[in-house]
């Protein structure tokens, strides 16, 4: 591979000015020499060694992903749709601006912590971590930092940039949607009592509250029998008014497979509606009736709020919330009356 000393050589210049031309401090440089260097990097198929200036203090051109693990997952966060298709999207955007993405993942936050503080790093991107850690890894790293999807949400005065999705307004739109289909009764399911999850009850318990229908809730282990053991207490409500309301599609897609194998028509016996419109949502079948939480969406909020922060401008609001989006499919029956 070709060197900064041999393209030097090769244009007559020093090795200084083919450094300024490649960091785009040119002011003192000629349009001739810039043209001549980047001619030959061009040429000679150049390729920055990005990981000396990792080790240094230099910018690094490294964005750091920092993926706290959730609890409920059997290993990495790898296998939830969820972060497959957000860390894709954020590899895309912020190569597409010159920057590459180093990843630490972990159920262990201070394990992430001491990897993070251990790399010079342009900016940092956090999903899932709570806000006490992102607090404390932005104050340590002193490196522009954005959260996605934190289990707390910061308060205005925090001045922590945070993206999220309209959870309440989620759980409140399926909850309206299924009461103005006949349902009676929503049995909200959901993997945690705190953060998104908790606020989608937020929403669907005030939708049920204004309309009088009953809402009961059951949070679900973490392990698959447990799981099986809650499942098995819902098959009481086979053939009433009832609606199954999962804060996840892939606990619904779950239950949808484990209707079908104690001979449960779905939506004709009972009803089922889950939250993010991810895979699971179109390869169970029959199809799941669900609301649409934009991932892409919130890369892309999350990536331009960094690239202003790393560049010294400020962002204004500090919490974005996109948008949701019910999303009707085969997976809910419409009662009569």
């Amino acid at each position: 591979m070709v060197t900064i000393k041999e393209i030097a050589e090769m244009a007559g210049v020093s090795t200084t000015t083919v450094s300024n031309v490649l960091h785009k401090k040119t002011a003192r440089v000629s349009a001739e020499t810039i043209e001549k260097v980047e001619k030959l990097l061009a040429e000679n198929n150049y390729i920055p060694r990005l990981g000396l200036n990792a080790l240094t203090n230099k910018s690094s051109k490294i964005i750091s992903i920092l993926i706290n693990t959730p609890a409920f997952a059997r290993g990495s966060a790898y296998e939830s749709p969820f972060y497959g298709r957000i860390i894709g999207k954020l590899e895309e955007l912020l190569r597409k601006k010159g920057y590459y993405i180093m990843i630490f993942s972990d159920k262990n936050v201070e394990e992430i912590e001491k990897m993070t503080l251990g790399w010079n790093v342009d900016g940092i991107i956090s999903i899932s971590m709570p806000l006490v850690y992102c607090k404390k890894i932005s104050a340590l790293s002193d490196k522009p930092m954005v959260a996605i999807d934190m289990g707390q949400l910061p308060e205005e005065d925090d001045k922590f940039y945070f993206v999220t999705s309209e959870d309440e307004k989620a759980g409140a739109e399926m909850s309206a949607y299924l009461i103005s289909q006949g349902v009676k009764r929503i049995v909200y399911l959901a993997n945690d009592d705190h953060g998104a999850d908790y606020r989608r009850y937020l929403g669907a318990r005030e939708t049920a509250e204004k309309s009088g229908c009953e809402l009961e809730t059951r949070w679900l282990p973490v392990e698959a029998d447990g799981r099986q053991e809650v499942y098995e207490g819902l098959l009481k409500y086979t053939g009433t008014d009832t609606a199954l309301f999962f804060s996840t599609d892939r606990n619904a897609a779950e239950m949808i497979s484990f209707l079908h194998r104690n001979k449960v028509e779905v939506p004709e016996d009972i009803s089922v509606a889950g939250i993010d419109d991810d895979v699971f949502a179109t390869i169970v079948y029959p199809t799941l009736t669900t609301m649409k939480i934009d991932v892409e969406e919130k890369a892309t909020v999350a990536v331009d709020i960094l690239m202003k922060l790393i560049q010294g401008e400020t962002c204004t609001p500090y919490i974005h919330k996109t948008k949701v989006q019910l999303i009707e499919r085969e997976s809910v029956k419409k009662l009569q009356k």
